[in-house]
C-alpha cells in the first residue's frame, strides 16, 4: 500500500479580503506530491490569524477554531474510509469526496477496462473473435499487475493515467516479460482504446494518448520460397502426427486462411460451382469478412484425404491448437530441411508471396481472397522476392525491343 499520508494546513488567504477586511479561510491538503486547497466557508481579519489558526481569544475566534477542527477531522475520517477501499487517494479526490462529490466510486482505469470487457465479450462471433477478447483480458491482467506490484493499490483513478505511468507501465512490460517493441506498442494501442471510452463518456477530459506516441519497428516477415515449399509437399514424415501437420499447414500455404479459420472449416464451406470449380468460402473470425478462394488441385488432394474420417468430428480437417502446431512444425522443418522457424501463420505469408503474387496474381485478387478490407495491409503481407522481380523486368524487355534505341557517338536517343 501507498505510505503517503494526508497533510492538512489551514491558510488564510490574505490576497482577497472581502469589503470588511476580512480573508477567506481555506484548508489545503497534501498527499505526497500533490496538493490542492478547498473553501472551509470561514474568514478572518488577517491581524487575528497565526500559526494555521486564530490566535484571538474573543467568543467568534474560538467558534472559527472549533469549525475548523472539525473539517479537519472531517478531512482525515474521509480519507481513511477512501484508503479503506484499497484505492489510491489523491487530493483531488479526497476534496470531491468532502464536497459530496464521490456518492458514485471514482472510476478507475481498470474498472473502467471491466465493464468494457463486459460488453465486448458479447461481441464475440459477431464482430470479433474469441482470440482478440483474450488478447485483450490479457492488456487488462498485465495492467492491474503493474498497478498492485508497483503502486500497491487494485486500481488508479482516471486522473492519475498520465504520459509518466504510461511510460513507466511501458518500461514494466519490457524488463517484466522480455517484451519487444511491437508488442508494447500493440498493447498501448489497447490501452488507449479502454481510455476513449472514458474521454467519450464525458468521465475525462485529458487525454494522457495525445502526447504518447506509438510506433512499431519493421518486421521482416519470413516466407517459404517455392523450392522449400516443393520439399514440404514431397517429403516423407514418416510420424503420422507430423503427417497430418504437414499437410494441414500445406492447405493454409494454398489458400491464406490463419489458423482459426482452418480449424472452423467444414465441408459445407467447400462449394462447386456450375462450372466445375470448386471453391472455398467461409468468413474470417477475425474480422467477420467473406473470403471466397478458387481451390487449386493441392488443397482439394488434402481435403479427399481426410474425407470421411471419423476422429474429426465433422471438421473438413485434422487441426490441433495453434501452440501445439508451432511446435509441431519445427518437428517438420528439420525433417525437410528447412532452415526457418516455422509457424502456421508462415502459411499465410507464404500464399500471399510464394504461390500468388510471385506467380502474376494481382495484388487486388489477393487482398480478396486474404479477407483484407484495405490493400495497404496485402502489401504488408506480401513480400516481393527477386525471382518476380527479374521475371518482371525481363517480361518488360520483351515487350518493349525494338521500341528503343541508343547511339553511343553522341550519346542520342532514338524512340520508335
Amino acid at each position: 500500500m501507498r505510505t503517503e499520508m494526508l497533510k492538512i494546513k489551514m491558510i488564510a488567504h490574505k490576497g482577497k479580503p472581502n469589503k470588511s477586511g476580512r480573508v477567506p479561510i481555506l484548508m489545503q491538503l497534501t498527499i505526497g506530491q500533490q496538493t490542492c486547497h478547498i473553501s472551509t466557508k470561514q474568514n478572518i481579519l488577517p491581524e487575528k490569524w497565526g500559526d494555521g489558526k486564530p490566535i484571538g481569544h474573543t467568543r467568534e475566534d474560538q467558534a472559527i477554531t472549533a469549525v475548523l477542527e472539525e473539517i479537519r477531522t472531517k478531512a482525515y475520517n474521509k480519507f481513511l474510509q477512501l484508503q479503506g477501499q484499497n484505492i489510491n487517494v489523491t487530493p483531488e479526490r479526497l476534496k470531491q469526496a468532502l464536497l459530496g462529490k464521490d456518492q458514485v466510486q471514482p472510476r478507475g482505469y481498470v474498472e473502467i477496462f471491466d465493464q468494457w470487457l463486459v460488453e465486448y465479450s458479447k461481441m464475440v462471433g459477431i464482430t470479433t473473435s474469441k482470440r482478440t477478447l483474450d488478447k485483450y483480458i490479457l492488456v487488462r491482467n498485465r495492467l492491474q499487475d503493474y498497478i498492485a506490484s508497483q503502486l500497491g493499490v487494485k486500481d488508479i483513478s482516471l486522473e492519475e493515467v498520465t504520459p509518466k505511468f504510461l511510460s513507466n507501465f511501458d518500461n514494466y512490460l519490457r524488463v517484466e516479460y522480455n517484451m519487444a517493441n511491437n508488442h508494447a506498442m500493440k498493447i498501448r494501442q489497447k490501452l488507449r482504446t479502454i481510455y476513449k471510452v472514458a474521454i467519450d463518456n464525458g468521465w475525462v477530459s485529458k487525454n494522457p494518448f495525445s502526447t504518447v506516441k506509438i510506433h512499431f519497428d519493421p518486421v521482416e516477415r519470413d516466407v517459404l520460397t517455392k523450392s522449400e515449399l516443393a520439399a514440404l509437399i514431397q517429403t516423407d514424415m514418416v510420424f503420422d502426427r507430423l503427417e497430418k501437420m504437414r499437410d494441414v499447414f500445406v492447405f493454409a500455404c494454398f489458400t491464406g486462411l490463419a489458423h482459426c479459420d482452418v480449424a472452423g472449416l467444414t465441408k459445407e464451406n467447400i462449394i462447386t460451382d456450375e462450372a466445375g470449380q470448386v471453391w472455398l468460402k467461409t468468413h474470417r473470425q477475425k474480422t467477420s469478412e467473406v473470403v471466397d478462394i478458387p481451390l487449386l488441385e493441392i488443397p482439394q488432394l488434402i481435403i479427399k484425404k481426410y474425407e470421411g474420417m471419423k476422429e474429426l468430428n465433422g471438421k473438413l480437417l485434422p487441426t490441433l491448437t495453434n501452440s501445439c502446431s508451432n511446435l509441431y512444425l519445427k518437428e517438420v522443418a528439420v525433417r525437410c530441411g528447412i532452415n526457418k522457424t516455422l509457424t502456421f501463420h508462415m502459411a499465410r505469408h507464404t500464399f500471399a508471396t510464394t504461390v500468388t503474387l510471385s506467380n502474376g496474381v494481382p495484388i487486388e485478387s489477393v487482398a480478396k481472397m486474404l479477407g483484407h478490407r484495405n490493400i495497404r495491409t496485402t502489401q504488408i503481407y506480401a513480400k516481393v522476392i527477386k525471382d518476380k522481380l527479374a521475371e518482371d523486368m525481363n517480361n518488360l524487355a520483351t515487350r518493349i525491343c525494338g521500341d528503343y534505341s541508343i547511339q553511343t557517338s553522341n550519346i542520342s536517343i532514338h524512340i520508335s
